[in-house]
């Protein structure tokens, strides 16, 4: 990763991409077929940024073992909160498959 892209970074712009996508899925149901891209762009960028925060902590974890107990509590919120990114991205991104135009 880029030294400029950080876990702070990323749970940021993850978790606000995760709010969007949320208010848009149930947006999408009622008005259709206007808010598929937004929704899909929004789930996408929240999954990558889990799947980049995981990754960047799983580093961290390798590389840095003398950290220590302090550290521990902020790696344990670092992974679920990549976990819930990932997931929820997931389940909506499954939820739009079929609604794809093509």
């Amino acid at each position: 990763m880029a030294g400029w892209w950080t876990i702070g970074r990323a749970s940021g712009i993850g978790a606000s991409a995760a709010v969007i996508a949320c208010l848009l899925w149930p947006l999408q149901r009622a008005y259709g077929e206007s808010l598929i891209w937004p929704l899909l762009a929004a789930a996408g960028l929240a999954g990558l940024c889990g799947v980049s925060i995981l990754l960047i902590t799983a580093g961290d974890m390798l590389f840095h073992r003398r950290r220590g107990e302090r550290i521990r509590p902020v790696r344990a919120f670092d992974v679920l909160l990549g976990l819930a990114l990932v997931a929820i991205s997931l389940i909506q991104l499954q939820d739009m498959a079929g609604q794809l135009p093509g």
